[in-house]
């Protein structure tokens, strides 16, 4: 972390022939943390290798380097577009960050400040819209938030033994679906959910993408991430709501493939039909499912991005904590069209009326005390 000393450091974006040295950093900085060399995976720097090329191509992966004067270079950070655990939606970017590392001798010196600052301005420069990390350690936590970093919808859950799931509501029956009509459920209450929140782009996102991106995300995560859907059913058999859960795969410490302590499950497209009676308790229902599955397969922590305010009401009543993820919204040209830019527009001109009517009014008062010293000396 960084202190009130500065450095001169140069910090520049690196290239492939930097990823080696990104691999050892995020390894130096997970012993740096107390965590024991034996959770790692014996061929972590060849996964992690293969994970840096395929994002480089597929997810604007940049990479920087803080360098010395004398040509050394004393820390390191990559960074990307957030992939996340789940289907994606282009009109939402946001970025992530991980193996934020400054060599022990260079800390508290101003070089992990100076590398996030170019983490944030590759974010902008590739379109996103906000963020999101989770941070490894209270040191690294108060760098991030002085640079703006605080928490939102990314929260977690810390899986302890616990007693048997409350049963459903009576009107349902929750059971795990597989194949392709698992697959129908999950698109239609996928779509219905984009539809509900009314997200940027919902509607083109539901129509045209969804379908395509949710297939090949589903695909690949049967493939390789315990993929598994919950189903509620009402008393005809009909599907009136679901959740999709998997394992986390993604960037940093989290990621089971190349360490043993820390597996993330992960809950994503959790909706039960408007029409549905007693709605919040079915989908709390069917969160407490999933929560039960990652017990069942060996999970240490859950995961969620939420997608709104009342969905992280959902998953906060349920347990789900901000902990050590964090989030900074990124700022953006402003457009004489958008709601929020008009509104904001109306709250600058009603505060710079007010001021001037103040300056007026205290003018005013200044000119009449003036006039009348002037009577009363006269």
């Amino acid at each position: 972390a960084d202190g009130p000393r500065t450095m001169q450091i140069s910090v520049q974006a690196a290239g492939a022939d930097h990823d080696a040295l990104v691999a050892k950093n995020w390894k130096k900085q997970w012993l740096a943390n107390g965590r024991e060399e034996s959770g790692i995976t014996a061929d972590q720097m060849d996964k992690m290798l293969a994970y840096i090329k395929a994002a480089r191509s597929d997810l604007c992966h940049q990479s920087f380097v803080a360098v010395s004067p004398s040509g050394v270079v004393v820390g390191s950070a990559a960074c990307q577009l957030w992939s996340g655990p789940a289907p994606q939606f282009d009109g939402d970017k946001a970025g992530t960050v991980w193996g934020v590392f400054v060599e022990p001798e260079h800390r508290r010196r101003g070089v992990a400040t100076r590398l996030m600052q170019a983490v944030i301005k590759h974010w902008t420069s590739i379109g996103c819209q906000r963020g999101v990390l989770l941070c490894a350690s209270e040191e690294a936590r108060r760098v991030y938030d002085r640079l703006g970093f605080g928490p939102g919808h990314m929260l977690l859950l810390e899986l302890q033994p616990s007693d048997a799931a409350a049963p459903a509501p009576s009107s349902v029956t929750l059971e795990t679906a597989h194949g392709a009509e698992a697959d129908a459920h999950v698109l239609r209450h996928l779509r219905a959910k984009h539809l509900e929140e009314r997200a940027p782009g919902a509607s083109r996102w539901a129509g045209e993408e969804l379908p395509e991106r949710a297939a090949a995300f589903v695909k690949g995560a049967r493939e390789r991430l315990e993929y598994a859907v919950c189903v509620a059913r009402d008393a005809t058999g009909a599907v009136v709501g679901c959740a999709s859960s998997n394992v986390w795969e993604g960037p940093g410490s989290n990621n089971h493939s190349w360490q043993t302590l820390i597996k993330l499950g992960v809950v994503w497209g959790l909706h039960v039909d408007r029409e549905q009676r007693e709605r919040d308790a079915v989908a709390a229902a069917l969160l407490e499912h999933v929560v039960a599955r990652w017990r069942e397969t060996g999970c240490t922590k859950g995961f969620v991005m939420a997608t709104s305010d009342t969905e992280a009401a959902l998953f906060r009543r349920a347990g789900f904590e901000a902990h050590n993820a964090m989030t900074i919204e990124l700022g953006r040209a402003p457009s004489p069209t958008s709601p929020i830019d008009l509104l904001r527009g109306v709250a600058m001109r009603q505060r710079t009326c007010a001021a001037e009517a103040a300056a007026a009014a205290a003018t005013a008062e200044a000119e009449a005390d003036f006039v009348a010293s002037l009577r009363a000396s006269g």
